[in-house]
């Protein structure tokens, strides 16, 4: 068994205020917020919304006005790692980065590896 030790890939480097550069050279927007993978997370089948703290009741928390995001896809960016972007222009509103869309982190940018649309919203 594989024992998780901690954020890997180029999410580590990502800090509140950096601004996100799509892979076409776009600005998509600033970091709001990054969290970090949870590979331990449990998904929502089974599990009672009217737990108080349960996983349930965390996600729709951390997603909450997102009615575009289904709960897989809120399920998977919690077990994967994600940032959230405070978007601008044509893609104003929040977006949702995947760790793994995120090629390289230098300076105060963040690249991705994908177009803004692309992105969970």
């Amino acid at each position: 068994m594989t024992e998780f030790t901690g954020p890997t890939g180029p999410i580590r480097d990502v800090t509140t205020g950096m601004t996100v550069i799509d892979t076409g050279g776009e600005t998509v927007g600033t970091v709001d917020e990054v969290h970090m993978a949870d590979a331990g997370a449990a998904t929502g089948a089974g599990q009672s919304p009217d737990q108080p703290g349960g996983t349930v009741a965390w996600i729709a928390e951390a997603f909450r006005g997102n009615s575009e995001m289904g709960q897989q896809a809120q399920e998977r960016l919690i077990r994967l790692g994600y940032v959230r972007i405070d978007a601008s222009g044509l893609f104003s509103g929040h977006r949702y980065v995947e760790a793994d869309q995120i090629a390289a982190v230098a300076g105060d940018q963040v690249q991705l590896s994908v177009t803004a649309d692309q992105l969970f919203r």
